[in-house]
């Protein structure tokens, strides 16, 4: 299994942050990625609940939490990958308050590739690298969107990474 993670320290309080990772449907507002999501059966977050999550790019994936803890984290198993070439694919999102206004927030991934020994290769010289940039932007725009309370899209993203490269 091949294991990613990233961390980020974000200017708010515990509260805030827990408020945006705890709406499960609402991952579009902060992944730069998600086009839409939606809740498929009910449970709007805690463990057993599950949502479609639609890319830009057309693909899909659908999540399920399989354990959540209140103002620490919750885990999530993939349930459908979609084209995601691997067997199977876990999530962690874990949150630590460090202060009254600030708050550390890892994200990790653990993932199986498919095609044996040639997706073993393919996972850790091309898949664990875009994993870890794309958990890199989902942090970004988390902390983007608890400071500006505006939805984190692919356009914005994009502007974002023109700025930061015209500066």
């Amino acid at each position: 299994m091949h294991t990613v993670s990233q961390r980020r320290t974000i200017p708010a309080p515990l509260d805030d942050v827990w408020a945006v990772l705890d709406d499960f449907g609402g991952v579009e507002n902060y992944n730069p990625n998600v086009e839409h999501a939606h809740i498929t059966n009910g449970i709007e977050t805690g463990e057993g609940a599950t949502r479609q999550c639609e890319f830009y790019d057309g693909s899909s994936v659908q999540e399920r939490i399989v354990s959540y803890d209140p103002e620490t984290g919750y885990d999530v198993d993939f349930v459908d990958v979609g084209s995601i070439p691997v067997k199977e694919m876990h999530a962690s999102i874990r949150v630590r308050e460090l202060d009254d206004e600030t708050t550390e927030v890892e994200l990790t991934s653990r993932f199986v590739p498919k095609f044996g020994p040639l997706g073993w290769v393919v996972a850790k010289l091309l898949m664990k690298p875009k994993l870890e940039q794309t958990l890199a932007d989902v942090l970004e725009g988390l902390e983007a969107h608890i400071e500006t309370g505006t939805r984190i899209d692919e356009e914005s993203r994009l502007l974002d990474a023109q700025t930061r490269t015209t500066t």
